[in-house]
């Protein structure tokens, strides 16, 4: 019941490992390998977390079960050895003889495991010799005759005639010849002709005659539930856990996890992706492990790189710094953006002119060759200028510079309180040029305005730009 949970703890904290490798390593791609390896410890993860949901009852169950047979034979013994004397009673520690455990304590000095234990369960693994998949290993098979307690008479009553069955009303006995008595949490029963026998044993889950045993045997047949995790040391190996190749076919094949169709090109994709045999298990142990972290921990300034820290406090605590630090690099490049859109600013019908007189040299070919520049050729010019800018260019140009100002050359899209004036400053633009303007009413970041906004172009670019960084993380978690 403890290793799935265990399990899951360091699923947990190698997924953020993972997770604060992404962040720091931010440029680096978000490349099939780090998919692959961030799903397959999420979904390890999630197995081991959903055993206490769905199967952790039935091992608690088989539990209980043994328990309850341990229970029935421990009273059993207890209440017959302290029942006895040294010459009358039902317990001997030998195959023949005629002398009686007298006390529990003679039953502890023969079989010191007889004794219960009252501390703390562990989780050390012990070999269970006793009770098989099927029954009791036990040879509780030889028949003792009624009276007998192995091979001498000691009136053991247990051992009684069923018709005159001496457990209650004194030397007369009960006929409970109807209903057979079963003891020992059903080994043991009395048979009307030969006396004391042991239960078939052996076979005891084939039917419900022994419950106790039957039970018993069936936790035994059960095993110990081993946690779910992939052994990545080698590609073969890692593709025999369901966790892993349900991240491959999502991550390297582009399929859903459970779609198993295209399985056969599994292992062969999986060895192209990771390069080499132990090629998982090195980004897992030496990339992402051995990532530096110094300096960043100031209350554990003596680790140095992310495999050394165990708690889970401080690697959020990681995370949130690197996540922090992309956070502010995306800001700067924000800015940046701005400041090389004003430098890039809309030039002026005078400025593009010339670019037109130089550019054309006066010479129609020249001049017809930018024609998507707005440039028109006219033989009537004088010379240096008969390369020209189209009329409706030029007034585009000073419609555009009389907007803004004259300043810069960008748009005052805040002035506009409307959608329909909003987008009206892009009215005139070709399909794949940048939108001058745009009308939003939600900011990546800080979520749902109070109000809708009209919203210059470098805002939205870079608007859009953290949009792609955040979706790529998200790709990498589902």
């Amino acid at each position: 019941v403890k290793q799935p949970a265990a399990q899951a703890a360091q699923d947990i904290k190698q997924l953020l490992r993972a997770l604060i490798y992404i962040e720091g390593n931010s440029t680096m791609p978000m490349n099939a390998q780090l998919r692959t390896t961030a799903s397959l410890l999420a979904i390890q993860a999630s197995d081991n977390l959903n055993y206490y949901a769905t199967r952790a009852a039935e091992d608690i169950t088989m539990a209980r079960n043994g328990g309850r047979l341990q229970g029935a034979i421990h009273e059993f013994i207890s209440v017959h050895a302290d029942g006895s004397t040294a010459s009358k009673g039902c317990l001997n520690s030998a195959g023949s003889g005629s002398t009686t455990m007298n006390g529990f304590d003679a039953v502890k000095r023969e079989e010191p495991t007889c004794e219960l234990a009252w501390n703390t369960v562990t989780d050390a693994t012990t070999t269970i010799a006793a009770i098989t998949t099927t029954g009791l290993a036990a040879p509780f098979d030889k028949k003792l005759e009624h009276g007998s307690l192995a091979e001498g008479a000691t009136d053991c009553d247990i051992n009684s005639v069923p018709n005159t069955f001496n457990l209650n009303d004194g030397n007369t006995g009960l006929n409970v010849a109807a209903h057979t008595p079963k003891m020992a949490a059903g080994i043991l029963s009395v048979e009307a002709s030969n006396g004391l026998y042991g239960a078939d044993h052996g076979r005891a889950t084939s039917n419900s005659n022994h419950p106790y045993i039957k039970h018993a045997a069936l936790g035994v047949a059960r095993g110990k539930q081993a946690a779910a995790k992939a052994d990545t040391r080698t590609i073969k190996a890692a593709l025999e856990a369901s966790s892993f190749k349900q991240a491959a076919r999502r991550h390297i094949l582009g399929k859903n996890e459970n779609d198993n169709s295209a399985d056969g090109q599994l292992e062969g994709k999986v060895k192209a992706v990771f390069k080499t045999d132990d090629g998982i298990s090195k980004l897992i142990d030496t990339n992402i492990n051995d990532m530096p972290i110094s300096v960043i921990l100031k209350d554990n300034t003596d680790a140095k790189n992310l495999g050394q820290i165990d708690d889970i406090g401080q690697l959020l605590r990681l995370y949130f710094h690197y996540s922090d630090l992309d956070k502010q690099k995306l800001l700067e490049a924000e800015k940046k953006l701005q400041e090389t859109e004003t430098k890039s600013a809309t030039k002026s019908a005078k400025e593009k002119e010339k670019e037109c007189n130089t550019k054309g040299k006066d010479k129609q070919e020249e001049c017809e060759k930018l024609e998507s520049q707005g440039c028109v050729f006219n033989k009537d010019d004088k010379d240096g200028e008969k390369c020209t800018l189209r009329n409706e260019e030029k007034e585009k140009l000073d419609r555009e510079s009389q907007e803004t100002g004259g300043k810069d050359g960008k748009t005052d899209c805040k002035k506009h309180d409307n959608k329909k004036d909003c987008e009206a400053e892009n009215e005139g633009l070709a399909a794949n040029e940048p939108r001058k303007c745009g009308w939003i009413d939600y900011v990546d970041g800080t979520g749902k305005l109070p109000k809708p906004e009209c919203r210059s172009s470098s805002f939205l670019l870079s608007k859009k730009f953290a949009l792609m960084v955040s979706a790529a993380f998200v790709a990498l978690l589902f």
